[in-house]
């Protein structure tokens, strides 16, 4: 079942406590009854004494997936990794206009597949991969492809792998180009993506010919709480564009999310 975009707006302001949601403000009667059939789909149920919609297990989860899928049919994953198909990875890349010589982040590099492609974009690239799974840290120490660019004394293209959170991980230096498909569950996309526009400032300036490419949940589109209406007036600023993918361009990577593609330019 498909979810329109007003009805998920409505889903993404409503207050959730537990196991009940309440919708908020006034809506028509239209909006509602179409935003009363989602939340019966999911497994809400209308309860006139608490005036909200009871859910057997946690709201904030169910909803959460249906925004991020715009379905109330929902992966079985925790949508906290899914890797990148490859041919998003290559407009990404391409996109990116990585230089010989610059310095990359992949702040959320899951099995290495984005890192990989970086390295052959360019020349004497110094690139940065920061992943909070230890079990993915040693696959990716291991990867064949991946090792030969983990030696510090290497010339050419470096590889530097840090385990570790990177919305807590102090990074060093500066970066020209940060490429990323972050998770999307509990805004995590937008959280990670601040944080890589905070690494390209300069003094308070933002990196001259820095660039910013990013995969993130359709949400950011329409989603209408403070953090995200801030975060698109802060892409505005700055000159960048959100394109959407084509629907079910994650299908091969196993979730039907909705997805776009944040470019910024400096």
């Amino acid at each position: 079942m498909q979810v329109s975009n007003d009805v998920l707006a409505v889903l993404s302001e409503a207050r959730v406590e537990g196991n009940k949601l309440f919708l908020e403000g006034q809506l028509d009667r239209r909006l509602y009854t179409n935003t009363n059939k989602v939340l019966e789909a999911a497994g809400g149920k209308w309860n006139r004494k608490e005036k909200a919609h009871i859910f057997d297990g946690s709201a904030e989860g169910r909803i959460d997936d249906i925004i991020l899928s715009g379905s109330v049919v929902v992966p079985k994953d925790d949508f906290n990794f899914f890797p990148t198909p490859e041919k998003i990875i290559n407009g990404m890349v391409a996109s990116a206009n990585i230089q010989d010589g610059d310095r990359v982040l992949e702040p959320s590099c899951g099995d290495g597949r984005i890192v990989k492609a970086v390295a052959k974009a360019a020349s004497n690239l110094n690139i940065v991969a920061v992943e909070l799974d230890e079990k993915r840290i040693q696959q990716l120490k291991n990867d064949p492809e991946l090792k030969p660019l983990l030696n510090p004394e290497i010339t050419g293209t470096s590889v530097e792998l840090i385990e570790g959170d990177f919305l807590r991980h102090e990074m060093d230096g500066k970066f020209d180009v940060i490429i990323m498909n972050p998770p999307f569950k509990n805004k995590a996309d937008i959280k990670h993506t601040n944080r890589a526009l905070d690494l390209l400032l300069s003094g308070g300036m933002y990196t001259r010919g820095g660039r910013l490419r990013g995969i993130l949940s359709a949400g950011v589109l329409f989603r209408v709480d403070a953090l995200t209406k801030a975060f698109r007036e802060r892409v505005k600023l700055l000159g960048g564009s959100f394109t959407e993918l084509e629907d079910k361009a994650f299908k091969e990577s196993g979730t039907l999310v909705k997805a776009v593609l944040l470019e910024i330019d400096f």
